[in-house]
């Protein structure tokens, strides 16, 4: 990967953060975790975030209305969904919000989730060599 992407961790369980804090330790990642989601928002309107991953289950408000609210944001920013709360509107409906993966907790294999990061890391490392070769390609034709 040729960028350094910023990821949010978002989870009202702080063991849940830690962990997913220990299991991106060694990534080339920029790791912020937060427990409120409304405060999670609001810091990605302030701050530029390439991914997050979020829990569904959560108090003030959940994760699929955050998702929401980060694809009407930034349709750019990817986004991960994570539930205990495995349902299959849950499930569809995250998809349908724009989600690129959801995984079920607990994990069978955090490395699975850390995994997947990277899968979508490599997507964005294709997207912004299009965009670079595409803003070349216009300055020329300026």
């Amino acid at each position: 990967m040729s960028n350094e992407y910023k990821i949010l961790l978002v989870d009202d369980d702080q063991q849940i953060l830690s962990m997913l804090e220990l299991a991106f330790s060694g990534s080339p990642y920029e790791i912020r975790s937060i427990t409120d989601p409304v405060k999670a928002y609001k810091l990605i309107e302030d701050e530029h975030f390439d991914i997050v991953i979020t829990d569904i289950q959560m108090p003030q408000m959940d994760g699929l209305s955050l998702l929401k609210k980060i694809k009407s944001f930034n349709g750019m920013i990817q986004v991960i969904v994570m539930t205990g709360h495995i349902t299959i509107n849950n499930t569809l409906d995250a998809f349908r919000y724009g989600a690129v993966d959801i995984f079920f907790k607990p994990f069978d294999n955090v490395q699975e989730l850390v995994t997947a990061t990277d899968a979508i890391a490599a997507r964005l490392d294709r997207v912004n060599i299009i965009l670079n070769s595409l803003v070349g390609k216009e300055g020329h034709n300026a």
